[in-house]
């Protein structure tokens, strides 16, 4: 939900110790610095055989990289090379004559780094306790069996909005008691079955409603009903999506490997789809436009590009699948579309492809992998677990003039190896960056936060739709980097705010920058307070979340905090 904030106020506090003498002025040399950032892409790489296996023992020279069309030099290579999954190699050592010593390790071959994993567990309602236990051992699997140590888990389960997080930990107790709560509330019948049925019936009525000849017309028929349904489809899908991409800036602050797995009930390319289809339908209603009325193709665009500008890899899976049909006294066998029609119809087809679509494309253009069917998990938590194990990481400078997405490519020249890595990179901007650092910090602290600031947070008013807070900002002015100007120094800090709501609900993150300048008579001192800025927040809920960070526009230090408002409202 997005939040209004507005600037409130700008205080110099100065908060000036009694007895202090400004500092003797010495004639200094003028001096010049300047600060080049070499921007680094970075790809990580999986390759493998026919069979699936890991393939080890590349050099950079084999490999090679496309950025925007353009083939670049790789200049920092290194393969990350795992024992717990069959690989093989493309350069077995020679034979060691007796006696001779072992050689020396490849250089290429770098330790592991430590490995994020998000479980992203979505609105999972899956009644038969034996596919229920299928799925979650292997869940359990994935994240107490093939995790080591200096690697973390986080977890998130989702029903129309985010209800459980169990934030980054690599406790396998924790991990494993949030697990089992999230098997014990998954076994129901999955929700959108009501709201089916009762659009069946509906339709069904019309329809006799426009072959009684008394009547003559199915007033519009089930059309409006389907489209309220789709709407709260798209409403899904915009919170679903905006979550991901949270999670996602939240793995970009952070080392290492990253990668999200997103376990899923509903994740489609047309939002709504099923809702429009009745239950003879076939190929033909894809090209109904009515079918495609609320295509989420930017939605999932959006995703991918936080993901790859984070170095995040997602991994995609439908565990329910094609659903076996039966006969029943509702659906006798003569009208029941799934027994009795050909491969390409049956409303239950055209809806998994629509999850499909959009599984496979969040995958690919990320460099993971989508399965669909509950058969299909053991081989897909494998496939995770052995793209964690072994990959290969190739970095090279941004050519010139990037700046925006650019399509990347990767393929190892002469060998038919299969080579999985994301479809595009993004050269961040410095703003861009530090949006993402204050989403990542309502998850975890930000470790390279330089600038201590303090914030408190105060409910102010509760108007009929709005809650308002106030948000208090205390930022020290010795820890700015002030130029010196004609009457003195100047310098210049951005506040960025964004906040999280009791059921997951990300805002926006909003940015005010505030440019300031000191008198050189007051600047000693000045340097001994702080600024305090003031920032009006509206939010729907007062048991928000506030992240706040306070960039230092010239030193391009940081500072973060998270508060949670107080006070009863007033007003």
């Amino acid at each position: 939900m997005s939040r209004v904030i507005k600037p409130w106020g700008f205080l110099l506090v100065a908060v000036l110790a009694a007895g202090v003498s400004r500092a003797q002025q010495t004639p200094a040399v003028p001096r010049t610095a300047a600060t080049v950032d070499v921007t680094l892409f970075n790809l990580d790489v999986v390759v493998t055989d026919a069979a699936g296996n890991a393939v080890h023992g590349l050099t950079a020279a084999d490999f090679e990289v496309r950025h925007g069309g353009r083939v670049v030099q790789v200049t920092n290579f290194h393969e990350v090379r795992g024992t717990g999954f069959p690989a093989v190699s493309v350069a077995p050592p020679p034979p060691a004559e007796a006696g001779a010593p072992a050689p020396a390790p490849q250089e290429a071959i770098a330790p592991r780094p430590p490995r994020r994993i998000v479980l992203f567990l979505d609105r999972l309602q899956i009644p038969d306790p034996g596919q229920r236990h299928q799925l979650f051992d292997s869940l359990r699997k994935l994240l107490l069996e093939d995790l080591a140590p200096g690697d973390e888990a986080m977890v998130v389960t989702w029903d129309r909005s985010i209800r459980t997080i169990l934030p980054f930990t690599g406790d396998p107790e924790r991990l494993e008691r949030t697990l089992d709560l999230t098997e014990e509330g998954s076994g129901r019948m999955p929700s959108e079955v009501a709201d089916l049925n009762l659009l069946r019936a509906e339709d069904e009525w019309l329809q006799a409603l426009a072959a009684d000849p008394r009547i003559g017309t199915d007033f519009g028929g089930f059309q409006p009903s389907a489209e309220r349904e789709a709407n709260q489809a798209l409403f899904e899908m915009k919170a679903k999506t905006a979550a991901l991409k949270g999670l996602a800036a939240t793995l970009g602050g952070m080392e290492g490997r990253k990668v999200i797995v997103l376990v899923t009930h509903r994740f489609s390319r047309y939002a709504g789809l099923e809702f429009f289809l009745r239950n003879r339908s076939d190929g033909e209603e894809l090209s109904n436009p009515r079918t495609r009325k609320i295509d989420v193709k930017p939605l999932l665009e959006e995703v991918t590009r936080t993901a790859n500008a984070n170095g995040v890899t997602l991994y995609a899976l439908f565990p329910a699948g094609m659903s076996t049909p039966l006969p029943s006294a509702a659906d006798p066998r003569g009208e029941n579309p799934d027994i009795n029609s050909p491969l390409a119809g049956g409303r239950d087809r055209l809806a998994l492809a629509n999850e499909v679509e959009a599984l496979d494309f969040v995958a690919d253009q990320t460099g993971g992998v989508a399965a669909v069917g509950l058969g299909s998990v053991p081989g897909f938590v494998d496939r995770v677990a052995a793209d964690l194990d072994s990959w290969y990481s190739l970095g090279y400078p941004a050519p010139p003039g990037s700046g925006k997405a650019a399509p990347v490519s990767v393929r190892v020249k002469g060998r038919k190896l299969a080579v999985r890595v994301r479809g595009s990179l993004l050269e961040k901007s410095l703003e861009e960056m530090m949006q993402d650092r204050v989403v990542s910090n309502l998850f975890q602290p930000d470790a390279r936060a330089r600038i201590p600031i303090k914030v408190t947070a105060t409910l102010v008013s509760k108007p009929s739709e709005k809650f308002r807070m106030k948000v208090e900002v205390s930022i020290p002015i010795g820890s700015l980097v002030l130029l010196p100007t004609a009457k003195g120094a100047a310098g210049a800090f951005s506040v960025f705010v964004a906040s999280i709501g009791p059921k997951g609900d990300f805002s926006d993150v909003i940015r005010r920058s505030q440019p300031f300048e000191i008198p050189q008579k007051d600047l000693e001192q000045a340097k001994a307070g702080h600024y305090t800025y003031e920032v009006e927040v509206k939010s729907g809920s007062p048991g928000d979340r506030f992240s706040v960070g306070v960039w230092d526009e010239k030193g391009n230090d940081a500072g973060f905090a998270v508060v949670r408002p107080s006070g009863p409202p007033v007003g």
